[in-house]
């Protein structure tokens, strides 16, 4: 989430705010050692419901307050808000009763987010799989021990889950405040050791000039079109999440995983293929999701919408954000447009399309100065980041992109001045910029 909140600001902000950095990652350092005493001489929830139900609070006056600004308009956004109003009092109003049901909750999000890590790192078998592979077991038996309320008690356990968390806030706060001086002028966040030492594979594509970006819209929009699983032919049955996030399977055996492109105008168009085709039954897809380099395969990139679309078929989702660094999207791309190594998991057409939308959009909560640490205070944020971390943990597919970029433009919304609604982007497509469907063949 951290990382995610720093690639937003840009460097430009996180320069100018690094003592505040500093000073964030010494109060949570500070926050983890005291819920580690309290649990440990006290051995109860308070403090970190304490803080959950804090929190939650805040979510719901702030939900509140964009109904009531106009930001988030009809009954859904005013239960939401209540919902977390009413969940925020109860955990403050009498937290120790809470703690069975909070411990139960705890163990449940361990253990998905541990299998998810365990199905992921054995899929992709990605860069330090090993090690990733042991934190998802590790999840699991921190889950189990809360359950089973051993080897200590879960009001002993998750209070030093919430300390864990904070200090690797803590950790990602500090050295931040200690990369990001050291980081030169026009160079991308995202080539800090921080944001290289994670991902599938090694990193690569940070050696150009990110300038600053500008306070003023772009010239062209950036448009991302989304072609789904599910509309590149005749599906056989239905797997609800299979289907939207990962891959189709037609009537003849084979695995349709769809395709993502980006376009700046008539300047740059990034969508990328595999010379040979990958068509492949279920067995074969699973073996080719390795993302080591060894896997990777030629590939090439389509020149424009128009040839794609005489080639295949229309897209089913067409995306568009006004506001972005049109200038480092540009030399990004005049630095590693060409680079046509193909891997289906670690360098695909989605994963292409991310990249190259993270270099338009670094910077963008930066503009607003130290508002856009705001940001963390907005629930659409922490589900950005949630998208962004399964996507991360697995790969990017263009259920996910589609997912992401539709949240994104939500996070990117501006305050509202006056009576009216100003945004980062166009809040409502035109008709003929909204999505539409096709049969493909």
């Amino acid at each position: 989430m951290l990382r995610l909140l720093f690639l937003l600001m840009g460097g430009p902000a996180l320069r100018a705010s690094w003592p505040a950095l500093l000073l964030a990652g010494l109060i949570c350092l500070g926050a983890s050692l005291g819920i580690v005493l309290e649990s440990l001489y006290h051995g109860t929830l308070s403090v970190p419901l304490l803080l959950l139900g804090l929190f939650l609070t805040a979510e719901g006056l702030l939900q509140a307050w964009r109904a009531r600004a106009g930001f988030d308009r009809g009954w859904p956004a005013r239960i939401n808000a209540l919902a977390l109003l009413l969940l925020g009092a109860a955990l403050l109003a009498a937290p120790h009763e809470k703690g069975d049901c909070v411990a139960w909750l705890f163990a449940l999000a361990f253990f998905f987010d541990g299998g998810f890590r365990l199905i992921s790192c054995g899929l992709m078998r990605c860069r330090r799989w090993h090690s990733k592979l042991a934190i998802g077991g590790g999840e699991w038996l921190f889950s189990l021990a809360i359950v089973a309320n051993w080897p200590l008690s879960h009001r002993v356990l998750i209070p030093l889950g919430f300390a864990l968390v904070l200090l690797g806030w803590a950790c990602s706060l500090l050295q931040m405040s200690r990369q990001i001086r050291a980081l030169p002028a026009e160079t991308s966040v995202a080539a800090l050791p921080l944001f290289t030492r994670k991902g599938v594979r090694k990193a690569h594509g940070f050696n150009y000039r990110h300038v600053a970006c500008a306070q003023a819209p772009a010239s062209v929009p950036l448009t991302i079109y989304i072609w789904t699983p599910l509309g590149s032919g005749s599906v056989a049955g239905r797997r609800p999440w299979f289907d939207r996030w990962v891959a189709a399977i037609d009537h003849r055996g084979k695995v349709s995983t769809g395709h993502t492109s980006l376009a700046m105008g008539d300047a740059l168009y990034v969508s990328f293929y595999p010379v040979e085709d990958m068509s492949c039954s279920l067995g074969g897809f699973l073996q080719m999701l390795h993302a080591r380099e060894e896997n990777d395969v030629a590939g090439f990139h389509q020149r424009s919408l128009e040839q794609e679309i005489k080639a295949w078929c229309l897209p089913d989702k067409r995306l568009t954000l006004t506001h972005y660094n049109q200038q480092a999207l540009a030399n990004y791309w005049a630095s590693h447009g060409q680079d046509c190594r193909y891997n289906l998991t670690s360098r695909n057409c989605s994963t292409s399309v991310m990249q190259a939308l993270d270099v338009a959009t670094e910077g963008l909560l930066g503009l607003r100065g130290l508002r856009g640490y705001a940001a963390l205070l907005d629930p659409d944020f922490w589900l950005l980041s949630l998208i962004r971390s399964r996507a991360e943990g697995m790969t990017w597919t263009p259920g996910l992109v589609m997912d992401y970029v539709e949240v994104l433009r939500r996070v990117l919304a501006a305050q509202p001045e006056g009576n009216s609604r100003r945004y980062l982007y166009a809040e409502k497509e035109p008709a003929g910029n909204r999505a539409y469907h096709t049969g493909r063949g």
